[in-house]
């Protein structure tokens, strides 16, 4: 169901959208921060998967792929380095690399010989990986209801929306 912002209703309700945004964004980080103790680290393992896997979204995925209990091949992987991480969490390039090195030292991340960060081998098969990506799916799908209902959001007519999002 493709789902559009409504601008009337947005206009009309843009305070109870954005503290609903902010709730869900606020619950989103906390999970990340969860599972690296701060919200710098957080910040860092987000923008490595937004680095190093958004084209794979913009491909067709091979069913095998899309699974998280099977290992990415590296090579359809955009490379990702302190540079970039720095560039995407506005942090500056000495404190993501000691974040960085923190989050290798942990096993969370690793990089390769030509400086490329990915995440640590079998990370996405482990269970508290898994888990958070569940509960992101289920306060997401909450905040999305939540949006419906202050009437922000609209199914889109005739299958032609703009700013749509396909659910």
């Amino acid at each position: 169901m493709p789902i559009r912002v409504d601008e009337a209703q947005l206009e009309a309700k843009g305070r109870p959208a954005a503290i609903a945004l902010a709730l869900y964004t606020l619950r989103a980080m906390d999970a990340w921060r969860q599972q690296v103790h701060s919200y710098d680290c957080a910040m860092i393992m987000v923008a490595v998967v937004a680095i190093t896997a958004e084209r794979l979204l913009r491909t067709e995925i091979e069913p095998e792929q899309a699974r998280l209990e099977n290992p990415v091949d590296l090579a359809t992987l955009q490379k990702c380095n302190i540079a970039s991480i720095a560039h995407a969490t506005g942090l500056n390039r000495e404190s993501t690399r000691r974040k960085v090195n923190d989050l290798i030292g942990r096993g969370l991340l690793t990089r390769l010989d030509d400086g490329t960060i990915f995440f640590q081998d079998g990370l996405t098969q482990r269970p508290v990986v898994r888990e958070l990506i569940r509960r992101q799916l289920i306060d997401l799908t909450a905040t999305v209801n939540r949006l419906l209902k202050i009437g922000v959001l609209a199914e889109g007519e005739n299958g032609s929306v703009r700013r749509a999002v396909s659910f």
